[in-house]
């Protein structure tokens, strides 16, 4: 357990079972931040804190593609699904095992590129680069996707 300053703001770092969290307290106040740090490590011992974003971003694209389809399961119907997992099969491909967190935009650009290659219309394209995207944002990946 320790809390430290960055910049104005405390911030802390611990383990628990192993597990490392580090992350804001977002306060200024030193008193604070020490009890928003105790709330932080009994939440985490309960299992309601975890580092999924943190995990998530150093799987491989083929794992996290699935763990990413596991995980919108209840929010979709069964057709839209399908149309994710589909759209989901030339990302696979062209990624394989490189870690989700290491997707650069300048591969986005190329995976473009290839799809538009093999005469895939554009609309196809634009849905795999969105289902990888709404990947990289659950992975709180900073790659600038702004310029595709």
């Amino acid at each position: 357990m320790a809390i430290f300053k960055r910049g104005s703001t405390w911030h802390t770092h611990f383990f628990v079972d192993g597990e490392r969290f580090r992350m804001s307290l977002e306060t200024t106040d030193k008193r604070l931040a020490k009890a928003k740090e105790k709330e932080q490590i009994a939440a985490a011992k309960e299992g309601k804190l975890y580092a999924r974003k943190q995990q998530f971003a150093r799987l491989g694209f083929v794992e996290a593609s699935e763990r990413y389809l596991q995980s919108r399961k209840p929010e979709l119907s069964e057709a839209s699904q399908k149309n994710e997992a589909c759209l989901l099969v030339k990302p696979r491909t062209f990624f394989g095992n490189v870690l989700l967190g290491k997707v650069t935009s300048e591969q986005l650009l190329a995976f473009r590129e290839w799809r538009t290659h093999d005469g895939v219309k554009a609309a196809t394209i634009n849905m795999e680069i969105g289902v990888i995207r709404r990947m990289l944002k659950r992975a709180n990946v900073g790659t600038s996707l702004r310029k595709i």
